[in-house]
């Protein structure tokens, strides 16, 4: 509106405009310098977007009025294409507090006759960022529910392709690349079932997997989670999912080359996850694929441990030594101190077991027999 009392701020705006391109320019540096995020954003396109924002901003500051909605539309189309780039919207709207800033101090360096104004611009100024601010929120928002709708799709998808066909093909080829994966690099898998009917990661979980320095996809497959890895290695899942896995379970595969690779790594990932119990919560197939290959067909060989699998359940004390045994690369010092029992206890625990079941576990095949049907009992 005309206030002929503001039209010293209305020439103040005038002489900042002049240099709108240094101003633009400072701020683009400003932001790109505290918003690291910002380096996504190719430099010519985040310049030319701020000098249009400050344009926008004098104009109606001349003015004496808030943003128009040309002006809030144009925030909101620079909103969405914000939130595509992977900037997130707190991020955004402080690069609007960045931009605010330099031209704060443009307008205070250059007030003159305007000085007295200046807290009037200033609210002027505040009223139009929150303006903005909620708009922002609002598209980022939408466009952010929109891509992660896509993204669960294009993970249920990418899981499906890796688990249900012989052959790689195109489709999962460019569903990597969408989900932001180098379909030549490596990639490692991790099982993971929840206890009860839950399907969801804990929300502590997912908020880490977010941090993770490589891309991560997960999705709910035949009653589990399969979580896909990239950038990672499989201690680094192991020790995720020794931290959250509390009473479920899970399997972590080995890190394996290609799509291919991918799928592999799956697969072992639910073979030690079949291997997994409430005794052997996280099990990784790099350091226990021989115990896993057997408990992964427990229906085969049933006939052949059932009854041994009843004994150890029976005499949890005897599964107990041998274990501690197996664990202690067969010697009795070593599983005494493991489980706080003196060596010869162990020693009678181990004769006892051999007694009861004809598998001594003092003898390689009758301790690889004795572990099998330990882990079985635990499940």
């Amino acid at each position: 509106m005309s206030d002929d009392s503001w039209s010293e701020v209305t020439a103040l705006c005038r002489r900042v405009a002049s240099d709108l391109d240094e101003l633009a320019r400072a701020s683009t540096l400003g932001i790109r310098k505290d918003l690291t995020a910002y380096a996504a954003v190719p430099f010519d396109e985040h310049l030319a977007t701020v000098r249009e924002q400050q344009r926008r901003r004098l104009d109606a500051l001349a003015e004496r009025r808030l943003l128009a909605a040309e002006d809030l539309d144009r925030a909101t189309e620079l909103a969405r294409r914000r939130a595509r780039q992977g900037i997130a919207v707190d991020v955004l709207i402080g690069a609007y507090h960045v931009g605010d800033r330099e031209l704060w101090r443009a307008l205070c360096a250059e007030a003159g006759n305007a000085t007295p104004k200046l807290p009037k611009v200033a609210s002027l100024m505040f009223d139009s960022l929150h303006a903005i601010s909620t708009v922002l929120a609002a598209a980022h928002g939408e466009v952010t529910r929109e891509l992660q709708s896509h993204r669960v799709t294009l993970s249920q998808r990418f899981i499906e392709l890796l688990t249900g066909a012989e052959t790689i093909d195109g489709e999962t080829a460019r569903i990597a690349d969408a989900l932001g994966f180098d379909p030549e690099d490596g990639f490692v898998a991790l099982a993971w079932r929840r206890p009860g009917s839950q399907v969801l990661l804990p929300s502590e979980l997912q908020r880490e997997l977010d941090r993770f320095p490589g891309v991560v996809v997960d999705s709910f497959h035949d009653g589990d989670i399969l979580l896909v890895a990239q950038g990672v290695t499989s201690a680094d899942l192991t020790d995720l999912a020794v931290r959250h896995v509390r009473e479920g379970r899970a399997g972590v595969g080995l890190v394996r080359d290609g799509l291919a690779g991918a799928a592999d790594s799956v697969t072992d990932a639910q073979l030690a996850l079949a291997a997994a119990s409430p005794g052997h919560p996280v099990v990784v197939w790099a350091d226990e694929w021989h115990i896993a290959l057997l408990l992964s067909r427990a229906d085969q060989i049933g006939p052949l441990v059932s009854a041994v699998v009843a004994l150890a359940r029976q005499h949890t004390h005897l599964a107990e030594a041998v274990m501690a045994f197996a664990d202690a690369d067969m010697s009795l010092v070593e599983a005494a101190k493991a489980v706080h029992l003196h060596a010869n206890t162990i020693s009678y625990r181990l004769e006892r077991w051999a007694h009861l079941t004809g598998w001594d576990p003092r003898t390689f095949h009758g301790l690889i027999r004795s572990v099998t049907a330990c882990r079985l009992a635990e499940c």
